[in-house]
């Protein structure tokens, strides 16, 4: 299955305060297909970064996610 998003970069980044080690990746959503719901597809879209995110992470990481909409910071 493909995914719904692309992935526009990944860097490792060092939380000194929390003494851990994190990855940052910067994704952006594809446009969906003329026939899909935008509901639909934008909850398909979080499930599939969640199950990204989750992919390389053990039972004791956390995992945060923020969204915000570049072309329309007033969102």
């Amino acid at each position: 299955m493909a995914r719904r998003f692309e992935i526009d970069g990944t860097i490792a980044r060092q939380y000194r305060r929390f003494n851990a080690v994190g990855t940052q990746s910067t994704v952006c959503l594809l446009p969906l297909s003329t026939n899909v719901d935008r509901v639909i597809h934008s909850l398909a879209s979080v499930k599939d970064l969640f199950q990204h995110a989750l992919q390389n992470a053990s039972d004791s990481d956390m995992v945060g996610m923020i969204i915000h909409n570049q072309m329309n910071q007033s969102d």
